[in-house]
């Protein structure tokens, strides 16, 4: 019992710095997984269906500042940062406070159904506009442009990660304060390059901010992530004790 009792101190100088960092956050490879499922089933499950049946998007939330917003061909390197950051926040935050981990984990997994469901039901379509593209960079931007469909703007899933990661670094006291300002920083530079590399809508971007915070609200009040953190943890605990009693049992015999 008491060498499954050891504090994480004893556990860190024992194993080495790097396997102690991942006992400690091995068991969210699960809950990553099964949100990257969802990713996919509600991303590229509708972009697979409007491309089977060559369907476009119908509606276009556009207001009259979206037209003033010029293209920033830069801020696609920032798009593309979305999911490392979202990844290396997420393992980080399980490091760090596992309760909120399953907040944040919830919080991303019923956001990304959400718009899943809105997308099939209501698909809406980005009209990119005319450009040259001259340097690499510009390049990237049309690539970017031409790698899907046009589709699944409303909400946008790239201010869904990014939101996700801001709510981790507002409300993890544990987080390392020179990670929650880069994390923080990139991700209102992620949120802008939606727009500025002509992506999504501002009203994309509104629509992601309300249904994300309205789905963590829900989740942090009832505390589901912190009943499905402890539940996850008593089965932890149930076959620890398991092994001990297998390996009592084995000595005695």
């Amino acid at each position: 019992m008491i060498k499954h009792m050891k504090n994480k101190k004893t556990l860190k100088k024992e194993n080495g710095k790097v396997r102690y960092i991942f006992n400690e956050i091995k068991y969210a490879i699960i809950p990553f997984l099964i949100f990257v499922v969802v990713l996919l089933i509600s991303y590229f499950g509708n972009q697979l269906i409007y491309t089977i049946f060559d369907l476009h998007g119908s509606y276009y939330p556009k207001i009259d500042l979206d037209d003033k917003i010029p293209l920033i061909s830069w801020f696609v390197y920032f798009y593309y940062l979305t999911f490392p950051l979202g990844i290396i926040t997420f393992f980080y935050l399980a490091f760090k406070d596992k309760k909120l981990l399953y907040t944040v984990f919830l919080t991303l997994c019923i956001s990304f159904a959400i718009s899943g469901i809105i997308y099939l039901f209501a698909q809406t379509e980005f009209v990119k506009p005319d450009f040259t593209p001259v340097t690499f960079t510009d390049k990237l931007v049309v690539w970017t442009w031409g790698s899907v469909n046009p589709i699944n703007c409303f909400p946008s899933q790239h201010c869904f990660m990014a939101f996700a990661v801001m709510i981790a670094c507002f409300t993890c006291k544990k987080m390392n304060v020179f990670f929650r300002i880069i994390a923080s920083g990139l991700s209102v530079m992620i949120i802008l390059s939606t727009v500025f590399i002509r992506q999504h809508y501002l009203l994309d971007i509104i629509a992601s901010f309300d249904i994300m915070l309205s789905v963590f609200a829900f989740i942090y009040v009832f505390k589901l992530g912190n009943k499905l953190a402890e539940r996850q943890e008593n089965k932890r605990k149930e076959k620890i004790l398991k092994k001990i009693m297998n390996d009592l049992n084995k000595k005695n015999n």
